[in-house]
């Protein structure tokens, strides 16, 4: 097994979790042969080291956290090579409330239009907004629509 090959690849997952792709593509970029990377790679998930469960559940939480709901996080794990069986199995374990979510992503960005009118366009303004962090239309619509206070 190539040392440094695995010392770069440690050095890596030090400091936070990658993908399995993420990883060959990082250690493509400084010219580790296909062999060795995959030989490191590998070695790594044998012994609990790099894991796309525990990447895919990581990321579930912090993308979460910082307001971005089921299709957006779902988008962004497929870009980083995770499988569509283990998305979707790891959406469906999470206790995450995606309405609630929603409700408080959405005061966040609206919270000054309190007793203000909702025009069309900014209702449309709203509508994207809320689409572009990842939501279905049915955890957010009804704040939209909603009366103003």
């Amino acid at each position: 097994m190539n040392r440094i090959a695995l010392s770069y690849l440690l050095t890596l997952l030090a400091r936070r979790d990658y993908s399995a792709m993420e990883i060959r593509y990082k250690m493509a970029e400084k010219a580790f042969s296909a062999e060795d990377i995959e030989q490191v790679l590998l070695h790594c998930q044998q012994q609990g080291w790099q894991s796309d469960r525990r990447f895919c559940e990581s990321y579930l939480s912090s993308r979460s956290r910082k307001g971005y709901g089921p299709t957006r996080i779902r988008q962004e794990l497929q870009q980083k090579g995770i499988e569509n069986p283990l998305i979707h199995e790891q959406l469906q374990q999470c206790d995450l409330d995606w309405f609630a979510l929603a409700e408080t992503t959405f005061h966040k960005k609206y919270s000054e239009m309190t007793g203000r009118e909702w025009t069309p366009a900014l209702q449309q303004k709203a509508w994207r907004f809320m689409l572009s962090r990842g939501f279905n239309p049915d955890h957010f619509s009804h704040l939209i629509n909603a009366e103003p206070d």
